[in-house]
């Protein structure tokens, strides 16, 4: 098995440098739970996330060239949800 911990962050910063150009993603869970290895210490019990509810990632504006990181768009005290 592949080092999960970098392949997370490998399909997140994929992702990011996808959504352009005022992409909107949104996953809704209802009572999901994740066994979640601990890397560290593979011999202890497993962590339990629990997910419910919803994660929405939006992009804004133009983007022609990819990144050289991605990042999440900067939050806005004066907007709107």
């Amino acid at each position: 098995m592949a080092d999960s911990s970098s392949n997370f962050a490998d399909i997140a910063a994929s992702l990011l440098n996808k959504l352009s150009g005022g992409v909107e993603l949104s996953c809704a869970f209802d009572q999901v739970e994740l066994q979640v290895p601990n890397a560290q210490n593979p011999s202890a019990p497993a962590a339990t996330w629990k997910l419910n509810g919803s994660v929405r990632i939006r992009t804004r504006g133009d983007q022609t060239a990819a990144p050289a990181a991605p990042q999440l768009p900067a939050s806005r005290p004066d907007a709107g949800a």
